[in-house]
């Protein structure tokens, strides 16, 4: 599974918010945060990529590739 990370960077740069802060509100790492914007074999699974868009307010269909 591979995240669209171009959808998450206008959803950060929409709400104000870093990577640090999307960890924040997931509950998370800003190390993983970050390990899954920039690398595309990264281990992901549908439960993080709920937590992420939970957290941004998107569905989770939108930031699948």
């Amino acid at each position: 599974m591979e995240l669209n990370v171009r959808k998450i960077e206008l959803e950060l740069e929409r709400m104000g918010w870093s990577m640090a802060e999307l960890a924040r509100q997931m509950g998370s790492h800003r190390q993983l945060v970050h390990r899954f914007m920039t690398r595309t074999e990264n281990g992901l699974t549908l439960k993080t990529v709920e937590r992420i868009a939970e957290a941004l307010g998107v569905p989770a269909k939108d930031l699948i590739k």
